[in-house]
């Protein structure tokens, strides 16, 4: 489920990367240059018969289930075609036939240190399969958008393959697409983020495909490997990119390319994607029928757009509103003292539900902050005070909350009692019953359910206009070729809690 509006506070973040002067135009590209295959011969076969052969037998040779729903990304292994290419072509046989125009690679620098990201300033790359021509206007567009990438040969050099190994997959099934290449370098969770939304807002009207390239375990254990891979391509398939982000740079997940595979589920969740699926697994001693010695683990999988059956939860009583309440204003208080966030736990059942939630902020009835997740990969018990300080202290519309507000400002939160899902029709929006997402041209917006009833809107033709408003939309943009997502929500504020004696 697309989520450009979540504001993502309270994750440990390191400092941001920053480009000094960054090259946003294509100082290459007129004079024709193209990047040349760098391990044609050793990776992959360097001869283009044999490599069309090959790659058209290994997607032949994939048994393809059904699919869940519309594809928009993959993630494969990199490795030499002897080890891992029968585990990427399974991924890739599943969007044979797809219409795509234009293919996203991000692939991991395995040479190059650099901040940030970088596309390849030519006009195409090159491999035994001839060439494949870089969308120059949406690579241009990117760059443009996003402050952490820029134009560099930085990560494209003669000894990378991480991105190359996937481009013979790419000609085969696409020979008409054109490419945006992307290399990840150092980057931290806010640069993955702008990336992401970069990506989101470039390809929105068009016809792409995300490609993250990444191997698993590197090591020098069988049995470590393939439990590391378990658990990697586990948290790969939850679809909680924010998540695998955490367990990934704590080396809980081991994935050379873990950076370039949540930047791509992000970007996908912005195109619509709302799940993930591991299709193949293996690794390079079972490959090649061998135990012992260095082993890699490979994995890959889908990420799509799928139905979205509706998921319901209970009210909570009385108790566990008052402890999400006192919690809420607690961290924030710790906050304002310590400049820490604090932790939360509960006995409480339905505080252990991993559920949707916002916290409002309001000063003497006027908004003061408003953070929320739409879903969570964490217990109420920990999101909603990790909204709150959100809220208070992060909310890019407010100055962060003095000491002198904290007793003046009212607490009200917002726990969802069903999960986002989509529906076909505006005329399935209940006003002042659900919550509502539009979603359109790469752009979005959110209003909770109480929103209209508190603004005095009467209709929906109303509280649409608002929201394309919001959204950076014109008003009637909402009539045509919009999406939208509804949910439900509990409120409950701090008029429950009990009086002081």
């Amino acid at each position: 489920m697309p989520k450009r509006l979540i504001l993502l506070a309270g994750l440990t973040l390191s400092a941001v990367l920053i480009f000094g002067l960054r090259a946003t135009h294509h100082p290459a590209a007129a004079e024709g240059l193209v990047r040349q295959p760098a391990v044609a011969g050793t990776f992959y076969p360097a001869d283009g018969a044999q490599l069309r052969a090959q790659v058209d037998q290994l997607i032949k040779a994939t048994d393809v289930a059904a699919s869940e729903g519309e594809i928009i990304g993959l993630f494969v292994p990199h490795a030499g075609y002897v080890y891992s290419a029968s585990t990427a072509a399974a991924a890739y046989s599943r969007v044979m036939g797809k219409d795509v125009d234009i293919v996203v690679v991000l692939a991991p620098s395995h040479r190059d240190a650099f901040a940030g990201v970088t596309v390849y300033p030519g006009r195409a790359y090159r491999t035994p399969l001839g060439e494949i021509a870089i969308d120059q206007k949406t690579a241009k567009a990117f760059v443009e958008t996003c402050a952490a990438a820029q134009f560099s040969h930085l990560g494209h050099g003669s000894a990378e393959h991480s991105l190359e190994v996937q481009l013979p997959f790419v000609q085969h099934l696409f020979p008409d697409a054109t490419l945006l290449p992307i290399m990840v370098g150092q980057v931290d969770w806010i640069t993955s983020r702008q990336t992401a939304d970069a990506l989101g807002r470039v390809l929105a009207d068009k016809r792409s495909l995300l490609i993250a390239s990444t191997d698993l375990y590197h090591g020098h254990s069988y049995e470590q490997c393939k439990k590391s891979d378990e658990y990697t391509l586990a948290a790969l398939e939850r679809f909680a990119p924010e998540a695998f982000w955490r367990e990934w740079a704590e080396e809980r997940c081991q994935a050379c390319g873990g950076a370039a595979a949540v930047i791509m589920q992000m970007a996908c969740r912005e195109l619509g994607a709302d799940n993930a699926r591991v299709v193949a697994r293996t690794n390079s001693n079972d490959a090649t029928g061998t135990r012992g010695g260095y082993v890699v683990g490979y994995g890959s999988g889908v990420v799509y757009r799928s139905g979205s059956p509706v998921i319901t939860y209970p009210e909570l009583n009385l108790d566990e509103q008052r402890e999400l309440l006192r919690y809420s204003r607690q961290a924030i208080a710790t906050y304002l003292q310590t400049g820490k966030t604090s932790v939360f736990t509960s006995e409480k059942a339905a505080l252990q539900q991993k559920r949707g939630c916002f916290v409002t902020l309001t000063r003497n009835g006027q908004l003061r902050g408003c953070i929320g997740v739409h879903e969570s990969d964490r217990p109420l018990i920990e999101m909603v005070p990790d909204r709150a300080v959100a809220a208070a202290f992060f909310d890019p519309r407010f100055q962060p909350l003095q000491a002198d507000e904290l007793d003046k400002i009212k607490i009200k939160i917002s726990v969802y009692l069903t999960n986002v899902y989509r529906i076909s029709s505006i005329e399935e929006f209940q006003m002042g019953v659900h919550g509502i997402i539009l979603l359109k041209n790469g752009k979005g917006a959110t209003f909770l359910p109480e929103v209209p009833i508190e603004a005095g809107w009467r209709t929906k033709e109303e509280e649409m206009q608002q929201l394309c408003h919001k959204a950076g939309l014109p008003p009637d943009a909402w009539k045509k070729d919009a999406e939208f997502w509804v949910y439900k929500t509990q409120i409950f504020d701090e008029s429950v809690l009990e009086p002081k004696r």
